[in-house]
């Protein structure tokens, strides 16, 4: 299933929703209240009540699919897609990004490869979602797109082993780690990396989470970011030098929680790791779309930035 929080055109409260094929959308508390079937609230409160929360969520799906004595009521929870907008999925409570995983953009950047996973976190506070814009800070030339495979942490757990962490994932979404390069440099410097990595809009995450049952390897997932219509990194997750078991074990000693998001690296064709005489770095007026097999596409403008005082 893909599993989404949208908003109807017009309206201001964001609704726990799943995509029906590939052009409409179900309101799935509405869906239940017609099929008297009781559905989570929302795609967090989804995640943190588990499997059967999981299963109610297929089965209104399934009646909506096949339903015809409520066939008038249901088609109301129904829209098309031009119909919503769609928010973040989640705000996870933490975002373990993990850097350098792949051993092409590592080279790309002049960094060695790590003996284990290494990163740092992104801030909910960056997060924005499918088609809102990306503000570029006015102390950066160097803004930088990073599409990664991210992990959605489904049940509660600490300290795990590698050999067990799939069954502590609940499913799959897109990330863009926007990235200023220059002060993510100066940052490293001393150490940390903080407002490189956690600048306003530095997050888009969606548009939505693919269940874990959608996706039996995701150590085999195309995947394409482009600029402009543009291919700027084409990869495949196959190439990540730490795999996800391994990422969820070592970011497990901090504690997961449900919701809670390990985003697995980029390839190499960040705007960092360009050469040609024309730069890469995005600018107001690009268009990011960040694909990855299975899931679905992430695409937001950039925008000037926005200084709000108040």
């Amino acid at each position: 299933m893909k599993l989404a929080t949208f908003l109807v055109q017009g309206g201001r409260r964001g609704r726990f929703g799943a995509l029906l094929g590939d052009q409409s959308v179900v309101d799935l508390q509405a869906a239940g209240r017609v099929l008297q079937r009781r559905i989570p609230r929302d795609l967090m409160a989804c995640i943190r009540s588990g499997t059967s929360a999981l299963d109610a969520v297929a089965q209104v799906l399934r009646a909506v699919e096949a339903e015809h004595t409520h066939q008038q009521e249901l088609a109301q929870t129904i829209y098309t897609r031009q119909q919503v907008r769609f928010l973040p999925p989640i705000l996870p409570g933490k975002i373990m990004a993990v850097g350098l995983n792949y051993a092409d953009h590592a080279a790309e950047v002049g960094s060695e490869e790590r003996a284990r996973p290494a990163g740092f976190i992104k801030l909910t506070s960056s997060i924005i979602g499918h088609e809102a814009p990306i503000r570029k800070p006015t102390w950066t030339k160097t803004l930088d797109y990073e599409n990664e495979l991210a992990v959605v942490i489904g049940r509660q757990c600490t300290n795990i082993p590698a050999e067990n962490a799939y069954q502590y994932i609940f499913g799959y979404t897109i990330m863009n780690d926007v990235s200023a390069r220059e002060m993510q440099r100066q940052e490293r410097q001393i150490g940390n990396i903080m407002i490189g990595k956690n600048f306003p809009t530095s997050a888009p995450l969606g548009p939505w989470i693919v269940t874990r049952d959608e996706i039996p390897d995701p150590h085999d997932l195309q995947l394409i970011t482009r600029v402009n219509g543009e291919i700027r990194q084409h990869a495949n997750t196959k190439q990540q030098i730490h795999d996800i078991q391994h990422q969820m074990a070592w970011y497990s000693h901090a504690g997961f929680e449900p919701g809670d998001i390990v985003s697995t690296g980029t390839p190499s064709g960040v705007a960092a790791g360009h050469q040609g005489e024309e730069s890469w770095y995005l600018k107001p007026g690009d268009e990011v779309a960040c694909e990855i097999e299975g899931i679905g596409c992430l695409s937001n403008p950039v925008r000037r930035s926005r200084t709000v005082n108040k």
